[in-house]
């Protein structure tokens, strides 16, 4: 097996100390090739027929070497061939000096017409070849037979001639390698030595073309025709296999790629990986600029570091630009002698280059260049400029991802609106400056949260667009006005955040607060009018008020709240500020669980004719108590619900209980009404006129036994669709009240529009019956108001028999209240009913 003996000189040594060193190998080689080969000069052939004349032999030697299989190591390029099949033929058919002629004259042909090596490296390779024959004929001439002839022996004998050849040429390779690039551990040269595959196969094809020669020279024929077949498969394979190596470079070059993000490391790796995929020691990429010159240029060095030059293209750049971006790939082989191409060469110092061109976006964007081919062997051709255009497409993509990923995390932490750096870049940046001052490189930081007045006016009157204009404008002035003094980012919605660092000083951040009010109330021309909005500014500084990140921003955002509910433009923030805030969110994730679990409990309150105290119905009334913070007033955790979404599930679950109240009563024979209050959410769901349906037929309950309250102001969020809802379930027959009667601010006007059969006076009026003020005319308005237009009227907050009294004389229909009885559970009220009908009939007297 023949290998390729040498590669550039070049590496850790200079090429001159390398060059002397193979000559002085070369010279020792050819010294042992004549000290191992002399005392068998004279011997004669093995087998003395057939014997075959030195030109054929010379011609399979030079066949063999021409077909080679290439594999690189490091810096190296090892050819393997099929030379064992002519040496053993050589061994058993010819004299060994015509052997060693032969070798040598067809050996030389191969590489100096065929593989074109230097002279060097022809030296070399041919001191090699002497010496691995004169090895070859001196270990077969030992161990063969004195007896001439094919059989088990002489095998045995060729198989060891082959394998003492093949174990010089590794370690005369590994002591080129070295040469170059270090000592190779000998673990490694122990292995090559031990696993070689092609040469058993080569000698065994020759051994069997032995057997066939002694036996009848005719089968030359044959033997030539295998060998023939034998070296095309050998060359076929030889393209495989690099075809295959070219893939599994290719795969890993892709997977290299999929692991970088940054364009700094994804042209590293892309350069690294072109210089390595292509075997070459040089790689670089030129970048060209719409009028085809050179905008940069980035070098890899000789380690992984890239270097990046603004270098103006000469007139060779120009050429090789203009071939490669106009026409596509560029070889330049060592042996080219086209001048412009050995010109460019010459230029950078280069024996051979590669270039493609490498696409961007929007077409040609540069040229990918590979130069200095590792070994004399092979120089660049064709199939190279196709795998280095498909390293190229994959560094254009790569490239392309990583402006993707560059701009995806842009958008990550910025505003997709205004620009500007959303909550989390805010956070980040505000951490970083805490940091600061937690090292003690900064006095302190301040936050800024403005949130705009008036916003939402603006979204209704003018659209969504103007009011994404009038967001923009708002985040440009506060940007240009706070320049370098700090950083502005958009919370959300109208919300803008100002981070000033370095700062403790809070007149400073007061001013700047003054100055950030004064550019966002100056009138915003849209849609052709002037609009001017205002803004409440909350500030919180560190470290006086805490040195946490999501704190401190927190208690920005308390500050403002305060602001805008005091009226006041900026609020610093204070302890105790928005204390009640984490009871908000407690209660609204407790209410979720209280709800899912069904412990809401029902209460009832009775409702009875004032002039002879009897109960026709009850009021169903929510009572929640948690089970850390005890009872929680419905005035608290309703508008929780409605805030959160939950108010349909509530008033499901309250309904739910009160008309099985009414189901209970009725079956022990006691035919009340039971009333259910609606929240404003309630009228704007679709399913609530169904959901009272399904509700009544499941408990059996006559629709006419249901009472449900709304509020004025429930009413007025949006009055088409509650008035037509509450048709709805007056159709479905259902009564209908109107809660807190008395405070809303068109009461009348909405009255005679709302199918109601009852109304309910306001507790606020009825509390002051007693002193004979002025709220008793009030409720004698809305009494006769009420017998007028047909409607029955309920006064809820009774206290005392005097009130009752005073609305028995109005009139009044219904009275509540703690004088008549308080909110009892559910299960309760009519054992409360009975005992309340034992008290009131009269005592007999028992005569003994």
């Amino acid at each position: 097996m023949a290998r390729d003996r040498a590669g550039t000189p070049g590496g850790r040594r200079g090429p001159a100390a390398i060059a002397g060193s193979v000559i002085g190998i070369s010279a020792a080689l050819l010294a042992v090739a004549v000290l191992v080969g002399v005392p068998y000069a004279r011997n004669a052939a093995y087998l003395l027929h057939p014997a075959p004349p030195w030109w054929l032999l010379a011609l399979a030697f030079a066949a063999t070497e021409a077909c080679v299989l290439h594999v690189q190591i490091r810096r190296e390029t090892r050819s393997i061939s099929l030379s064992e099949i002519p040496l053993v033929l050589g061994l058993f058919l010819t004299a060994p000096l015509t052997l060693l002629v032969a070798r040598l004259l067809g050996t030389t042909a191969a590489l100096v017409a065929v593989r074109r090596q230097p002279p060097l490296k022809v030296l070399f390779n041919l001191a090699l070849a002497a010496t691995e024959t004169a090895l070859a004929v001196a270990v077969f001439s030992a161990l063969a037979p004195a007896a001439p002839g094919p059989g088990p022996a002489s095998w045995l004998a060729a198989y060891a001639a082959a394998f003492a050849g093949s174990t010089l040429d590794v370690l005369m390779v590994g002591l080129i390698i070295a040469l170059h690039d270090g000592t190779r551990p000998p673990r490694t040269l122990v292995r090559e030595i031990m696993v070689q595959p092609v040469p058993l196969l080569a000698v065994t094809v020759a051994l069997v073309g032995v057997v066939s020669l002694a036996a009848s020279a005719t089968t030359a024929w044959l033997l030539a025709g295998v060998s023939g077949l034998l070296l095309l498969a050998f060359r076929a394979y030889a393209t495989v296999s690099d075809r295959h190596l070219h893939l599994d470079r290719l795969y890993r070059f892709s997977q290299s790629l999929g692991q970088e993000t940054e364009i700094g490391q994804v042209m590293a790796t892309v350069l690294g990986e072109a210089r390595e995929v292509l075997h070459a020691e040089r790689a670089s990429a030129a970048f060209v600029a719409a009028d085809g010159g050179i905008v940069a240029r980035v070098r890899l060095g000789p380690g992984a570091e890239t270097s990046r030059s603004e270098d103006r293209a000469t007139d060779a750049d120009a050429w090789v630009l203009e071939s490669v971006v106009g026409g596509g790939p560029l070889v330049m082989p060592r042996a080219t002698r086209d001048p412009r191409a050995r010109g460019w060469l010459d230029q950078y110092g280069m024996r051979d280059a590669l270039a493609v061109p490498l696409a961007g976006a929007a077409g040609i964007t540069g040229v990918l260049v590979v130069a200095d081919r590792l070994g004399d062997v092979r120089t660049f051709g064709p199939e190279d400029a196709v795998l280095l255009e498909t390293v190229a497409n994959h560094a254009a993509l790569a490239l392309r991802n990583g402006e993707l990923i560059g701009q995806l995390r842009h958008d990550a932490a910025h505003d997709a609106l205004t620009g500007l750096p959303n909550r989390r870049a805010f956070q980040a940046a505000l951490g970083g400056a805490l940091e600061q001052v937690a090292d003690g490189n900064a006095p302190g930081a301040a936050v800024l949260i403005a949130d705009l007045d008036d916003f939402q006016e603006v979204n209704d009157a003018l659209g969504h667009q103007q009011g994404d204009r009038l967001l923009v404008e708002i985040s440009d002035r506060l940007a240009a006005e706070l320049g370098e003094e700090g950083v502005v980012g958009r919370l959300n919605g109208d919300e803008f955040a100002v981070l000033v660092p370095a700062t403790a000083d809070e007149e400073d951040v007061l001013a700047i607060a003054r100055r950030l009010l004064r550019v966002v109330e100056r009138p915003v021309l849209l849609d052709g009018q002037e609009v001017a909005v205002g803004a409440a500014v909350g500030i919180a500084l560190a470290p006086r008020h805490t040195t946490d990140a999501a704190v401190l921003l927190k208690r920005a955002e308390r500050a403002m709240h305060e602001a805008k509910a005091s009226s006041r433009q900026i609020r610093v923030y204070e302890a105790g500020l928005g204390h009640e805030g984490p009871r908000r969110l407690t209660l609204a994730a407790d209410l979720r669980v209280a709800l899912r679990e069904r412990t809401l409990a029902v209460h009832v309150q009775p409702q009875a004719e004032p002039g002879t105290g009897a109960v026709l119905s009850a009021e169903a009334l929510v009572r929640w108590s948690h089970p850390e913070l005890g009872p929680v007033s419905p005035e608290e955790f309703i508008p929780i619900a409605e805030r959160n979404g939950l108010i349909g599930e509530l008033t499901g679950q309250v309904l739910d209980g009160a008309l099985a109240a009414s189901a209970r009563w009725r079956a022990a024979g006691q035919d009340l009404g039971i009333a259910v209050n609606l929240s404003a959410r309630s009228l704007l769901d679709d399913d609530l006129v169904d959901s009272v349906a399904r509700a009544l037929h499941r408990h059996g309950v006559p629709p006419a036994r249901l009472t449900l309250e709304v509020t004025e102001s429930s009413v007025m969020s949006d009055p088409a669709r509650a008035v037509a809802v509450l048709h709805e379930l007056r159709d479905l027959g259902v009564r209908l009240s109107v809660d807190d009667f008395g405070t809303g601010y068109s009461s009348l006007s909405y009255l005679k529009r709302l199918p109601v059969q009852e109304v309910k006076i306001d507790r606020s009026f009825v509390i002051g019956l007693r002193e004979q003020g002025d709220d008793v005319g009030i409720v004698r308005a809305i009494v006769d108001l009420g017998r007028h237009l047909g409607l029955e009227v309920v006064a809820e907050g009774v206290e005392d028999g005097d009130t009752q009294t005073v609305l028995s004389g109005m009139g009044c229909d219904l009275i509540q209240g703690y004088h008549l009885g308080r909110p009892m559970p559910a299960e309760e009220f009519l054992p409360w009913l009975a005992a309340r009908a034992a008290a009131a009939r009269p005592q007999r007297l028992s005569l003994a």
